[in-house]
């Protein structure tokens, strides 16, 4: 049960519990507590993996869902059965009562506010990673084969799409899963920031399980929850939404760094604060050297926005340099040799950072064959490079090399395609691109990834730190433009230490981007081509 819980270890115990209803955590408290054993299956009592991953206990073997993996059948007495049968079906029937409250909520809520529900709720879904959560003995999902709600597997029009039947069903049809799945959603995304939906990943949502959330966001934003006395659910729920939110905003305007820790092996994505506030001192001493050596940045400088003038005479030193060789342009050199030297610091495999190949098409009103909508991938880098052991492991196999460094280049390009509509605030625009996300505002750190995404599977990306990058261009804030990126397929996983040294040193690397910008350089080199002639 435990293995199976934890996906082998894979996931902590406490977020594959969170997973299942009150009824079976209660249930498997008890099994864990009280030392009872799984025998051979009969045909009741059974605990079941369901194919989504998630364990469930089911008195009666006629009601396994199709797909489900039978672990075993509890061994017990007869009266501790019997009290066992009392306290999960009390349990059940609480959890029942809270969504038949949430639905009723919904029903007393105008028609047109209720859409407005689902419009955001199935636009959030459509742009953003994907998001698989439970309610009773449902699962919601937008995640290849399983899902349900809209999302890259899924279109909003698609049969299935359970928002889409929503639309065009009285609420008071509605079943009180969906019900509570809808309302819950959205005041989640009433809490501060769309991102907030993915961190229910992989847990059953309830109106306790969501109000402990925000309290704990509350807290961590160093508030206290509102006192909200006995008023109903739907009530306490929007008030610790609302303060949450607020909350969340003043810390942002403070210079908080949000991140969040992301379980590959269920997508549940935690937001944390990096404490205390990062430093340039923070980014490895290597890179620091490197630095100094290239732009007179003594190693010892307190914070990165001290850098900025330096980068800005460095910016126009790389400008007029001659092109190194092997390379396009000097810039393009000095990217590099940061990648490499940030790879081989953190003991990372590969780092890596994106970007646009042209400026052109980032400027207002940009058409034609600037046009920002009318790029293809290749219209933008992805800078990728391995440390020496991770190159050494291919032995003489240098042309799997390239095709790895080619393969995580590829993807990189993708991703700033993806995110350019939301960077440049056109989402709206018509005709415009209905496939894009929104542009990452917090670094991550993952956790066996390798398990799920289907790039990181077949190039065993495991281990990842993401920072996006944003730039000031043309009047506006690009979000997300650029981003910095850390790599291992073995070994021990990321730490915030780690983490920390990530953000400064990307912190360095939006400095360095910022002052180019101001020479709108064409970026030529980092395709195929060049992966081969450089490390072929």
């Amino acid at each position: 049960m435990r293995t199976v819980l934890t996906l082998d270890g894979r996931l902590p115990e406490e977020a594959g519990r969170a997973a299942l209803s009150g009824a079976d955590r209660l249930l498997v408290r008890e099994i864990s507590a009280r030392a009872l054993h799984l025998g051979p299956e009969s045909s009741s009592d059974l605990l079941v993996v369901e194919r989504t991953g998630r364990l469930r206990f089911l008195w009666d073997a006629s009601d396994v869902p199709a797909g489900s993996h039978v672990v075993g059948s509890l061994v017990t007495d007869e009266p501790t059965r019997t009290e066992l049968y009392r306290r999960y079906q009390d349990r059940q029937a609480v959890e029942e009562a809270d969504r038949a409250e949430l639905h009723k909520y919904l029903m007393g809520r105008p028609r047109g506010e209720v859409q407005k529900d689902l419009e955001r709720i199935s636009h959030t879904l459509l742009h953003m990673a994907p998001v698989q959560v439970y309610v009773g003995a449902k699962f919601f999902s937008n995640l290849g084969k399983t899902s349900n709600l809209p999302g890259k597997s899924m279109s909003p029009t698609a049969d299935g799409n359970v928002i889409a039947g929503l639309h065009a069903t009285p609420v008071a049809e509605w079943p009180d899963e969906e019900a509570a799945f809808v309302a819950l959603s959205a005041f989640l995304l009433s809490s501060g920031t769309q991102a907030r939906l993915e961190e229910a990943n992989g847990t059953h949502l309830t109106s306790a399980a969501v109000a402990a959330l925000m309290t704990e966001r509350i807290r961590g934003y160093g508030g206290e929850p509102p006192d909200t006395g006995e008023t109903a659910t739907a009530a306490r729920l929007t008030s610790l939404a609302g303060h949450c939110a607020a909350l969340r905003r003043a810390r942002l305007r403070n210079g908080t760094v949000f991140y969040r820790l992301i379980h590959g092996t269920n997508l549940n994505k935690t937001e944390h604060q990096l404490r205390p506030a990062v430093g340039y001192t923070d980014a490895p001493l290597p890179l620091r050297a490197l630095l100094e050596r290239e732009a007179g940045i003594a190693t010892d400088t307190a914070t990165v926005e001290e850098t900025a003038p330096a980068f800005e005479e460095l910016g126009a030193t790389l400008h007029a340099a001659p092109a190194p060789r092997g390379f396009s342009s000097a810039y393009e050199a000095l990217l590099t040799r940061f990648m490499t030297t940030l790879a081989e610091a953190t003991a990372s495999d590969v780092a890596m950072g994106r970007g646009p190949r042209s400026f052109a098409p980032l400027d207002p009103g940009s058409s034609g064959p600037d046009d920002p909508l009318a790029l293809r991938t290749s219209d933008f880098f992805c800078c990728v490079a391995p440390s020496t052991a991770f190159t050494q492991s291919f032995g003489e196999d240098r042309a799997g090399l390239v095709k790895t460094l080619s393969a995580y280049s590829a993807r990189m390009r993708f991703n700033t395609w993806h995110y350019l509509p939301h960077t440049l605030g056109i989402t709206d625009r018509v005709p415009g691109r209905d496939d894009w996300f929104f542009a990452p505002a917090m670094p991550d750190v993952t956790h066996h990834s390798d398990q799920h995404h289907t790039g990181h599977v077949s190039f065993h990306v495991r281990f990842a730190i993401r920072v996006p990058l944003g730039i000031d261009h043309a009047g506006r804030r690009l979000p997300g433009l650029y981003d910095l990126r850390l790599m291992r397929a073995t070994g021990e996983r990321y730490t915030t230490d780690d983490l920390r040294a990530a953000v400064a040193s990307g912190g360095a690397l939006a400095a360095l981007h910022q002052a180019m910008s101001r020479h709108r350089p064409t970026v030529r080199d980092f395709g195929n081509p060049w992966f081969r002639a450089f490390y072929g």
